[in-house]
């Protein structure tokens, strides 16, 4: 079955950035093609490492994320991620704060990828059960063309700096990260040879910027006229 091969590989991306996950709820709803999770908490020390930014991420939530699986037409059209409200709020690293956890970051990726590099054989071994009707030759094709079409789509997406009591706002109504081809049109793209390029485009509409005033309970009582839209 190919839920067998697929359903570990989408629930391992998002158990990554995702905190308290149940791994058997998400499960099942994947396999029935479909999948709604609602009021999550991101992992923010993994967004730090990944996106390493000069910026120390105080909270992230997710007000609904959905996850669309075309089982039937997996070979050719795109698993869809559609995240509803994403709000994040960061502040910027201090010297000594950026370079203690630069080294703790880096540490904590050497003891993370020896463990991946222990643990990967072990999962994969549990993913990819022996199947006669399903060729390892076509299973690995058809995870490369799954993972390389992913289509991620975000509505509402609020990213806040804080310092003091300023707050600089970005607010992004949608943006849609997917797949295309040579010419850069959207395609259900495969990576062959010779040209092993993998081309995304990212589309951002209706970007605002805002600067307020927060008082001393740290809410915003008056908002101002974005600087910028």
């Amino acid at each position: 079955m190919l839920e067998s091969y697929v359903t570990p590989l989408l629930m391992s991306y998002v158990n990554k950035y995702i905190k308290n996950l149940k791994p058997s709820d998400l499960q099942l709803s994947l396999w029935g093609g479909d999948v709604v999770l609602s009021k999550l908490d991101l992992k923010l020390d993994v967004l730090e490492q990944e996106l390493k930014l000069p910026f120390t991420f105080m909270s992230g939530h997710i007000h609904e994320l959905r996850i669309h699986v075309p089982w039937t037409k997996l070979g050719s059209e795109p698993v869809v991620i559609t995240i509803n409200t994403m709000e994040c709020i960061l502040k910027l690293k201090d010297g000594a704060q950026d370079d203690h956890e630069s080294g703790s970051s880096s540490t904590s990726r050497t003891v993370s990828d020896s463990s991946k590099a222990v643990a990967k054989p072990r999962r994969l071994q549990q993913a990819a059960p022996s199947d006669p009707d399903l060729p390892p030759g076509y299973v690995q094709s058809l995870i490369r063309r799954v993972v390389n079409n992913v289509n991620i789509v975000v509505n509402n997406l609020i990213l806040k700096y804080v310092e003091d009591d300023i707050v600089l706002s970005v607010n992004i109504t949608s943006a849609e990260c997917y797949t295309v081809d040579d010419i850069w049109e959207r395609a259900f793209m495969d990576i062959t040879a010779p040209e092993l390029v993998l081309r995304k485009v990212i589309n951002f509409a209706d970007c605002t910027v805002c600067l307020d005033k927060r008082n001393a309970s740290g809410k915003i009582e008056f908002y101002q006229d974005p600087l910028l839209y």
